[in-house]
């Protein structure tokens, strides 16, 4: 983790040596004297006005890219709480999901979340892994997860602390227990740590797990313990929410120096090539992701509608020339455009895309490599998601928009082609529903 040094400004003083020479008068005879010159009044110098302290940043907490790399472990903490542990790496900018589902029902249902994936909702991540080759399932890591808001993290944060108490002991198709502990909060850092033993036998199943949570930040930190190895809970609870503390501590810094600025749409032509426009994490062309459903349809003269992958939230927008074709998804109420995809979107009815009559994203085209979305959208996120066997590169504003980069191998290989670009406003997501 690298510290921050901050320099102040520091005022010189100068020394000012005044020469004074003094004349000699020489009187002649019959002469007068030559009448001394009249001293010539010096300036002085006004005084300096000093530079004002910008008020500390007060607006929300909304961490993204790189930033989140404040909030990681080092390895040599890694090892210090998990001794058992194997060695842990520097942080990365890579998200491993398996998004497989299934499992025991739970009661309380709250319990769940101990073992679902903490990046579910997520929009971007850092990720500090400690991998064991020759047993995979003994690897553990520190996911640093960033979500669509403030109040969205703060949630999923209240339904993570309900269990502390509530899972205590619990029924997973068995009797269970969850031997917790929570930190003091701390300047609106809240964390827990525990560790979770369920099943018997050949499906018992032990693993310690540590949270924080500030802003729209969630950290898991998480490792199978089969091997019986003990956990401070309390310090490792402690250890999280003072380097989330830190991490706050560096955010309120940084946007007090250089404030974030909001960039203004640029208006699109509707009746323009498909190609001419531009996709943001606000939206394609004319087309701004939050529009109703009717204002969305509207919104393109001469184009298409028609509804895609069997359900109401998807619509397949073709150009009157029948050039391009957009898929644009709704919410799930089907009333509000949250997303829209050009290119492969991984449903049915897609066809090989043709970048060249697609709108950019930043100047990269469906068809060229992955590269030069990275270079384009840099402090970005490498996806992986394994049961569906797909990838991304995802880039992520403060603001809950996100641009996600599909590729037709493992993004970070060099030879990655891009195959399809999606915008969308994660903020309207549905929320997750574990009760």
């Amino acid at each position: 983790m690298s510290a921050t040094v901050h320099g102040g400004w520091k005022l010189r003083g100068a020394a000012l040596l005044a020469a004074v020479v003094a004349g000699v008068l020489v009187v002649l005879p019959g002469c007068a004297a030559t009448p001394e010159a009249t001293p010539t009044a010096t300036a002085s110098r006004a005084p300096e006005t000093p530079t004002p302290t910008p008020d500390p940043y007060s607006g929300p907490l909304l961490f993204v890219g790189d930033e989140l790399d404040a909030f990681a472990l080092t390895p040599a903490e890694v090892a210090d709480l998990l001794p058992s542990a194997p060695p842990a790496t520097e942080v990365e900018d890579t998200l491993l999901q398996y998004s497989d589902g299934g499992g025991p029902e739970f009661t309380p249902a709250v319990c769940v979340l101990l073992i679902m994936e903490a990046s579910m909702g997520s929009i971007g991540a850092r990720t500090v892994p400690w991998v064991n080759a020759d047993d995979t399932g003994m690897s553990g890591k520190q996911e640093i997860l960033q979500f669509p808001s403030e109040d969205i993290a703060a949630s999923r944060m209240d339904d993570l602390v309900d269990t502390v108490e509530q899972c205590a002991q619990f029924d997973a198709q068995g009797a269970g227990t969850f031997a917790a502990v929570a930190a003091p909060e701390t300047d609106g850092v809240r964390a827990f740590a525990g560790t979770l033993e369920m099943g018997s036998g050949q499906s018992a199943w032990r693993a310690h797990h540590g949270f924080a949570a500030v802003g729209n930040v969630i950290v898991h930190l998480w490792q199978p313990a089969r091997d019986g190895s003990e956990f401070d809970a309390e310090r490792a609870a402690l250890l999280l929410r003072d380097r989330a503390g830190e991490a706050k501590t560096a955010f309120v810094e940084k946007l007090t120096a250089t404030p974030p600025a909001t960039p203004t749409p640029e208006t699109a032509d509707p009746a323009a090539p498909w190609s001419e426009w531009e996709m943001t994490a606000t939206g394609v062309g004319p087309l701004q992701l939050g529009m109703s459903r009717e204002e969305a349809l509207a919104a393109v003269p001469g184009a298409t509608a028609q509804a895609a992958g069997g359900t109401d939230t998807l619509v397949r927008l073709t150009s009157g020339d029948d050039a391009s074709t957009l898929l644009l998804q709704f919410t799930d109420d089907g009333t509000t455009l949250s997303g829209i995809t050009a290119g492969i979107a991984n449903v049915q009815g897609d066809v090989e895309p043709d970048g060249a009559v697609l709108p950019a994203t930043g100047g990269v085209r469906i068809g060229a490599p992955v590269t030069e979305a990275t270079a384009a959208f840099p402090e970005g996120t490498f996806i992986r998601i394994v049961s569906s066997g797909e990838y991304f590169y995802q880039s992520a504003t403060r603001d809950g928009g996100i641009i996600r980069f599909r590729a037709d191998r493992d993004a970070a290989d060099p030879a990655a082609v891009i195959t399809g670009v999606t915008v969308e406003d994660a903020t309207l997501w549905p929320p997750l529903t574990i009760r």
